[in-house]
C-alpha cells in the first residue's frame, strides 16, 4: 500500500510519517519511506532554484510543478519492482503537494480544474510515477505552520539569511495552500 502524508509546510508530516512507519514495522510490516523534494539529489536542482527565488517571484503553476514532477520521476522511474517488495511505501509529500502549493496560484475555478487534470496527466500518465492508494491530510492551520517555520534550523538548500523559501516567506501562500488542502481533502 502506498500512503502519502500531506499538508502545508511544517505541519508535522515527516513526524507523523516516522511514527506510522515505526508502528507498521512493530507489526512486522516492511516499510519504505520517501521524502520529497529530495534536496540531496541532483533531480531537485530546479526545485532548489525555484524555492530560492532564482526564477523570480511569479513562476507559473505548471512550470514550478514540472520541477517537482521530475524529482518524483527520478525517485521512482524503473523502481516499481523494488518498491513492490514492501508492504507499505510512505511518502512525505507527493503529487498532492504540487496540487496544494501550485493550485493556490490559480484563482479561476475552470483553470484550477484544467491545472489538476494537466498535473494528473503529466505525473501519472506521461511520467508514469506510481499513484498513491491513500493520501492522508493533516489539518494544521497556517498560523501554526508559520510559527513552526520561524523556529526551524538552517537548511542547506536555502540561501537567504532568514532561512525561509519562497512559499514560507509568503503568508498569503500558506493561507492559499491551506485552503487548497481543505478543498482537496473533501
Amino acid at each position: 500500500m502506498f500512503i502519502v502524508i500531506e499538508w502545508i509546510d511544517w505541519s508535522g508530516k515527516w513526524t507523523q510519517l516516522k511514527q506510522l512507519a515505526k508502528r507498521l514495522e512493530q507489526e512486522g510490516k516492511s516499510v519504505h519511506t520517501l521524502d520529497f523534494p529530495r534536496y540531496e539529489e541532483s533531480s531537485s536542482f530546479f526545485v532548489s532554484k525555484y524555492l530560492n527565488c532564482e526564477y523570480g517571484h511569479s513562476v507559473s503553476a505548471k512550470a514550478s510543478s514540472l520541477f517537482y514532477a521530475l524529482d518524483r520521476f527520478d525517485a521512482t522511474h524503473g523502481k516499481q519492482d523494488e518498491l513492490s517488495k514492501y508492504d507499505f511505501i510512505l511518502s512525505n509529500r507527493y503529487v498532492s503537494a504540487s496540487m496544494i502549493h501550485q493550485w493556490g496560484k490559480i484563482s479561476d475555478p475552470e483553470k484550477r480544474a484544467e491545472f489538476l487534470a494537466w498535473l494528473h496527466e503529466l505525473e501519472f500518465d506521461i511520467l508514469g510515477i506510481p499513484q498513491p492508494d491513500l493520501v492522508l491530510f493533516l489539518d494544521v492551520p497556517p498560523t501554526t505552520s508559520a510559527e513552526l517555520i520561524s523556529k526551524k534550523e538552517d537548511r542547506d538548500y536555502i540561501k537567504w539569511s532568514e532561512n525561509k523559501d519562497i512559499h514560507e516567506k509568503d503568508r498569503d501562500h500558506l493561507t492559499n495552500a491551506y485552503n487548497c488542502c481543505l478543498d482537496l481533502a473533501e
